[in-house]
């Protein structure tokens, strides 16, 4: 499991190395991209859920960005309950925003650290109505990662992050809620993203 989470991030990193050195790098001050992000938004959070986002970042100077981004999840599930199939309909909403400082570049890439506050919300409801949870998560996290520009205006890349988590849950037993509260630090997957940008 550890082994297919690093791989990706090792690629990523070699595709930085590999990059050709140029003495000034790639150009970013002013420049603003459309990010579409999968694995990063939840699941770089001890919530561990993969989702796909869709963000911006925009970059105040040649060293510093603004990003933030926002996902969603739909997903229904079916189990056998003692012969009889049981449906539970399960929601997520996160939304995310924080900074990221370049560390390195190079023609093509550059390597960045940083770190984003992050809210999710979520909903667990079977079949029925009864028995339903939910959750609401604030994270922290600090964030490593590296983006390559295929082409002018076109790049991909990696992230990497570690979060801190505190979150409240509700759940409904029978008529009664039942509250509870959880801390959690971890460390996600490697997220991929998907990044058009602009002047």
């Amino acid at each position: 499991m550890y082994r297919f989470a690093a791989s990706p991030w090792a690629v990523a990193l070699l595709l930085f190395a590999a990059s050709p050195a140029h003495a000034d790098g790639i150009k970013t001050d002013g420049m603003g991209a459309l990010m579409f992000d999968y694995g990063g938004l939840f699941v770089s959070t001890p919530s561990a859920l993969d989702s796909v986002g869709v963000g911006g970042r925009y970059f105040l100077s040649e060293d510093f960005a603004l990003r933030a981004a926002v996902g969603v999840l739909v997903d229904s599930q079916k189990t056998d309950v003692g012969g009889a199939s049981e449906e539970t309909s399960v929601s997520q909403l996160g939304i995310e925003a924080g900074g990221e400082f370049v560390l390195a570049r190079t023609r093509s890439a550059y390597l960045y650290s940083g770190g984003l506050l992050q809210l999710s919300s979520a909903g667990i409801d079977p079949e029925g109505g009864s028995n339903n949870t939910d959750r609401i998560d604030l994270t922290v996290a600090a964030l490593l990662g590296v983006t390559y520009f295929i082409v002018d205006g076109l790049s991909i890349g990696a992230e990497y992050r570690l979060g801190l988590s505190y979150g409240t849950q509700t759940e409904e037993r029978q008529g009664d809620d039942i509250e509870s509260t959880h801390t959690a630090i971890g460390v996600g997957t490697v997220g991929f993203h998907l990044g058009f940008w602009f002047d």
